[in-house]
C-alpha cells in the first residue's frame, strides 16, 4: 500500500515538474525596447504576429527572433568618398534609423536577424552617401552644407525605404578635405586677405605719394624762383658794376680828352704827359734805367 502511494506521488511529482518546464520554455519576455516575431524551432515555423514588450507564452520549444523596436544609429566615423572633382572627401556622419514593424516577418525571412539586416543598412547607407558625395564639387561641401545633408539623407530615405526602415534625423559632423587642398584654400585666402589689405592701404599710400610729389614740386618751385631771384640780383650786380665801371672809364676819357684840348696836345704829347704825372705823383721815389739815349718825351724828333 505504502508502495503504491509512493509510486503515485512520485508520478503526480514528475508530472507537475513536467508542467512547470513546458511553461517555463512556453513563456519568453521582451524587453520595452525589443520586439520580435516567434520561432518553432520543432516545426520549423515562423509566425505572422510581431510581439511587443511583455511576457509571451507560445508552444514548447519556440523562441523569440527579436529586433529593437527603438531607433538605433549608423555612425560612419571615416568615410571616404569621391566627390564630383574626383577629390577624396573624408566625412563623419550618423543617423538614426527604426524598422518597421509591420514588415519584421518578412526581413527575418530575407536577413535572418538583427545582426545581418544591420550589416546591411550600414552598407545601403554607404552607398547612399557616396552617391550623393558624387554630386558636389569641393567648395560646395562648406559653401552648401545644409544642401548636401539634405540630399544624403534624401538617399538614404530613399534607400531604406526598400527595407523597410525609417530614417529619423541625421548629422554631418564633419567634412574633410584633403590636406593639399586645404593649404591650398588657406594660401588662397591668405593672398585674398593681403590684396584686400593693400587695396585698403592703396589710398593712404597713393595720398602719401601724391604729398611727397607736391612737397617735391613745391620744393622745385622754390629752388626754382630762389634761383631766378639769386640770378636776377647777381646780373643786377653785374650790370651795375659794368656800368660803374664804364662811367668811370668814360669819365676818365671825358677828362683826359679835355686835358689834350686844354693843352693842345697830341696823343704822343698827352702820354709823355701821363707818363711824368704817374712818376710825379708816386709815392716811392721811381728810379728808371733808360739805355741811351734817353728819350723823356713821346714827341717824334723834327
Amino acid at each position: 500500500m505504502k508502495a503504491g502511494v509512493a509510486i503515485c506521488l512520485g508520478i503526480a511529482a514528475f508530472l507537475l515538474i513536467g508542467v512547470i518546464v513546458l511553461i517555463v520554455v512556453s513563456l519568453k519576455t521582451l524587453q520595452s525596447d525589443e520586439m520580435a516575431v516567434m520561432y518553432n524551432t520543432i516545426s520549423r515555423e515562423l509566425y505572422q504576429d510581431v510581439k511587443q514588450e511583455g511576457l509571451h507564452n507560445g508552444p514548447p520549444g519556440f523562441e523569440f527572433i527579436t529586433f529593437p523596436s527603438v531607433y538605433r544609429t549608423i555612425q560612419y566615423p571615416y568615410l571616404s568618398c569621391l566627390n564630383k572633382d574626383g577629390v577624396i572627401i573624408t566625412l563623419d556622419i550618423a543617423f538614426q534609423y527604426q524598422i518597421q514593424a509591420r514588415d519584421l516577418r518578412n526581413i527575418v525571412l530575407q536577413f535572418r536577424d538583427h545582426d545581418n539586416f544591420e550589416k546591411v543598412l550600414t552598407s545601403t547607407g554607404e552607398s547612399a552617401i557616396h552617391e550623393a558625395c558624387s554630386k558636389y564639387n569641393t567648395t560646395e561641401f562648406q559653401a552648401a552644407r545644409q544642401d548636401f545633408q539634405a540630399s544624403v539623407r534624401e538617399a538614404l530615405s530613399a534607400r531604406y525605404q526598400y527595407l523597410s526602415t525609417n530614417i529619423d534625423d541625421l548629422q554631418v559632423n564633419n567634412i574633410a578635405r584633403p590636406a593639399a587642398y586645404e593649404q591650398a584654400v588657406r594660401s588662397k585666402e591668405a593672398a585674398r586677405e593681403n590684396i584686400q589689405v593693400a587695396e585698403s592701404e592703396r589710398p593712404r599710400l597713393v595720398t602719401q605719394a601724391e604729398t611727397v610729389l607736391k612737397e617735391a614740386e613745391t620744393s622745385a618751385i622754390i629752388t626754382t624762383n630762389r634761383a631766378e631771384s639769386d640770378a636776377r640780383i647777381a646780373l643786377n650786380r653785374a650790370e651795375a658794376e659794368a656800368k660803374a665801371i664804364y662811367n668811370q672809364y668814360e669819365t676818365e676819357a671825358q677828362t683826359y680828352l679835355q686835358i689834350m684840348q686844354e693843352q693842345n696836345l697830341s696823343t704822343a704829347g698827352f702820354l709823355a704827359y701821363m707818363g711824368v704825372r704817374t712818376i710825379g705823383l708816386a709815392k716811392n721815389p721811381v728810379y728808371a734805367g733808360v739805355d741811351a739815349p734817353a728819350k723823356t718825351s713821346y714827341i717824334a724828333n723834327p
